[in-house]
């Protein structure tokens, strides 16, 4: 069986992008190494009252993060990017770089859905290229 093959977009590269927190979170660090982020939350357009009455709704969406996940918050500094902290997760915990790469991306993703974090992708040397030839 043939797999497909994409066709590359032009800044579509995951390892140039680069991790931002969210400016509007709010981390409460733990003495144990792990933090609680406090993610703040739009009301849903449906919750009026009386429904709003009946239905619980939080202002803010609540995130407990442990000792690794505090080590990839910090490292998310809006410098470096997706590679450079997966190499420094292969360093620091003795991880091939396959393991620390799909450790990385999982957790990313998670943090992208909840909100704590915001990938920003950057334009490839390729794409560069093809911009300057048009």
């Amino acid at each position: 069986m043939r797999r497909r093959s994409t066709p590359d977009k032009p800044g579509a590269e995951p390892s140039a992008a680069v991790p931002h927190v969210n400016d509007a979170m709010e981390l409460y660090r733990r003495s144990t190494g792990g933090a609680i982020a406090s993610v703040p939350m739009r009301r849903p357009r449906y919750l009026v009252p009386p429904l709003s009455w009946i239905l619980p709704y939080s202002s803010h969406r609540r995130i407990e993060l442990d000792e690794l996940g505090m080590h990839f918050l910090d490292l998310c500094d809006g410098v470096r990017t997706i590679e450079e902290i997966i190499q420094e997760f292969a360093r620091t915990y003795r991880l091939s770089f396959r393991e620390a790469q799909i450790s990385v991306l999982h957790f990313s993703k998670q943090l992208v859905e909840r909100g704590v974090i915001a990938i920003v992708g950057q334009e490839s040397p390729q794409s560069k290229a093809v911009i300057s030839k048009q």
